[in-house]
């Protein structure tokens, strides 16, 4: 399953999480803390911005 890495607030994480749902998507969402960033969020993306979706097939879609 797709993970969406997202931050409660963030207006663009909003965005991403709406569209995803609009679609019927099914993701694991990965709420996270930005001024705690974890390590596998750093792993996709090296900005550590959110959101961040992992395909199944690992292609990683961030901004």
């Amino acid at each position: 399953m797709p993970i969406l890495f997202s931050f409660r607030r963030c207006p663009y994480a909003i965005r991403a999480r709406l569209a995803l749902a609009e679609c019927r998507i099914p993701v694991t969402l990965r709420e996270v803390s930005l001024k705690n960033k974890p390590s596998e969020l750093l792993r996709f993306s090296k900005k550590g911005t959110v959101p961040v979706l992992v395909t199944d097939l690992g292609q990683v879609i961030d901004e």
